[in-house]
């Protein structure tokens, strides 16, 4: 039978993605990294932790107090150095972008990445259209993935934990949108992945039906 010419062309397309990420990358399942990524499963807890309570800030919808931090004040003409009071207010984190919505959005398309990673695979391996060597492919897809999001999430901590960084409120809020947008990425890359990987498992069935429907016609016998 005959294939919809984008579905394989995409197909097309995957196949060749998946062949050069097999001879590249290195067997490792899902689940061994996660045991080498204890740092990456604590924050994500605690990340997951918070959302609960960013979640509720979402629906009062907060705005940003825009008087967080001190001016500088009591510099003589020609200062170089910051005072220290105002340095020292600038590694304090402004409560109010705490509840900045952005920072309970990033939090949420991480939740969003590692569920969906679970149900798709899920999936995958229960329709048996795919190789192992296509699943750990996969695998190691999401692991990297996942690292990256590790990493975004530290930052995010970085910026809206007290004592890591000096940073205006405004430097703080565009962090944080730049950090948004870089998830927001990582979880277009992840549907767009899964989406490829199941057109494939979908498309392998079609193949063997249209065997097996052939073999039926011709009474051929396996």
């Amino acid at each position: 039978m005959a294939f919809n010419r984008s579905v394989m062309k995409k197909t097309g397309l995957f196949l060749v993605l998946l062949s050069i990420g097999i001879n590249t990358i290195n067997a490792q399942t899902f689940n061994e990294w996660f045991r080498q990524k204890e740092t990456q499963k604590k924050y994500l807890l605690q990340q997951i932790a918070a959302l609960q309570v960013y979640m509720g800030y979402l629906q009062k919808g907060y705005k940003i107090a825009k008087d967080g931090l001190h001016t500088i004040s009591g510099f003589t003409k020609g200062e170089l150095n910051l005072h220290t009071d105002y340095f020292n207010s600038l590694k304090t984190v402004n409560p109010s972008i705490k509840r900045y919505a952005r920072v309970a959005d990033i939090i949420t398309l991480q939740v969003k990445i590692v569920q969906g990673y679970h149900s798709n695979y899920k999936q995958l391996c229960g329709t048996n259209a795919l190789s192992g060597d296509e699943l750990t492919y996969i695998n190691e897809v999401f692991a990297k993935l996942l690292d990256d999001c590790a990493q975004t999430l530290d930052a995010l901590i970085t910026v809206t934990t007290d004592g890591k960084i000096a940073m205006k409120d405004d430097e703080r809020l565009k962090r944080i949108d730049q950090l948004y947008a870089d998830m927001q990425d990582k979880y277009s890359f992840s549907q767009s992945f899964s989406n490829d990987a199941k057109i494939l498992a979908a498309s392998r069935l079609r193949e063997q039906t249209d065997i097996q429907t052939g073999r039926a016609w011709l009474g051929i016998q396996k």
